[in-house]
């Protein structure tokens, strides 16, 4: 059975006519959010350096895994944030791949003021991210109708055509994204050069990506802290929300991180369908994601996340697990206890 489903799987995005990207995705979407738009490329105002990987689908056929390095470093005098992020996705037994490496680019601005509020000042963030990517395929790791017998067993020939084992290109993302001492909101706009990305000569465009995110922090028991500032966190609530489209498939995620130091729990509910066109597993996948994380030191954080299928395909897939690492240095220590707005958004 297993292998069935990953046959199909892997056959299913094969064989289309149009090969169009899979919509990975984090559960931890804070722990590397230069992934979610390049306006967040040196957002702590420091240097720090992200691990990331996550194994989706564990029980079935091949594999289904999402890793990522991030390097970004803020430089005030500039006020502009520098970031690479390496960034590679495998999925099925065929070995479908993208892997994506590139520079981001923001510029961070103060837009206004208002004395006396309590979120009185707004920036503006810009950014840009320009990457090379590159698609590719096993070919010889795939299953097809012809290769299999009646026995059970398979041969190793086949009368499909191998596709190119590989497809590089150029790509292009913009964002904005505008924060106070408690609020964040922006959106992105990912492959606005449509590059071609076909592996088997006819031409696929990879269809442009919209995403759009924001939230809010609740500070607990100290109602007069307003801001995020370096040093400790005061134990807080953050709300937020990740939207993303691309063509007719869409995916809203939802969800809460309580954080008191070292310590932060979270809870998401993902796959909320917003474009109602097509329900088909593909286009509604239901998740329940749990959250963990602690930091072991100032500079050291670590985090895990579960993500559990709403539905009967809990048993066949084994839902995914997500592990973060992150690290932070170059911390400008005089600033610990100035009145200073970053971007409130988590850590997780």
């Amino acid at each position: 059975m297993k292998k069935a489903i990953g046959i199909i799987i892997i056959l299913s995005v094969f064989c289309a006519r149009d090969i169009n990207a899979q919509i990975s995705h984090y559960s931890q979407f804070y722990s590397t959010p230069m992934t979610i738009a390049p306006s967040f490329a040196g957002y702590t105002e420091a240097s720090r350096l992200s691990l990331n990987y996550r194994d989706q689908w564990p029980k079935i056929l091949g594999t289904f895994t999402t890793f990522s390095v991030g390097l970004d470093h803020y430089f005030a005098r500039a006020k502009s944030g520098v970031g690479l992020l390496v960034y590679r996705d495998i999925a099925g037994s065929g070995k479908l791949g993208l892997t994506e490496a590139g520079l981001q680019y923001s510029y961070n601005l103060k837009v206004g003021e208002k004395k006396g509020r309590k979120n009185n000042v707004w920036y503006l963030r810009p950014g840009i991210y320009f990457k090379y990517a590159q698609r590719s395929i096993d070919f010889d790791k795939l299953t097809f109708g012809d290769m299999m017998k009646y026995d059970g067993t398979t041969v190793s020939y086949t009368t499909e055509i191998p596709p190119l084992p590989n497809k590089g290109y150029i790509d292009f993302q913009a964002s904005l994204l505008g924060y106070t001492d408690t609020y964040w909101a922006g959106f992105a706009v990912d492959h606005l050069l449509r590059p071609d990305q076909s592996l088997t000569g006819v031409e696929s465009k990879v269809p442009l990506k919209l995403a759009v995110f924001g939230g809010k922090k609740l500070f607990i028991k100290n109602k007069r802290v307003r801001r995020v500032t370096y040093g400790r966190t005061p134990e807080n609530v953050t709300f937020s929300f990740h939207y993303r489209i691309q063509e007719q498939y869409d995916q809203l995620d939802i969800g809460a991180y309580w954080e008191k130091d070292p310590f932060v729990l979270g809870a998401w509910f993902r796959g909320i369908p917003v474009v109602d066109k097509n329900y088909d597993a593909f286009n509604k996948i239901d998740a329940i994601i749990i959250l963990t994380g602690y930091k072991i030191s100032p500079n050291l954080k670590i985090g895990y996340s579960y993500d559990m299928t709403v539905s009967n395909l809990l048993s066949h897939t084994g839902g995914a697990h997500e592990i973060s690492i992150t690290y932070e240095f170059n911390k400008n220590m005089d600033k610990w206890n100035q009145k200073h707005t970053i971007i409130p958004c988590p850590s997780f």
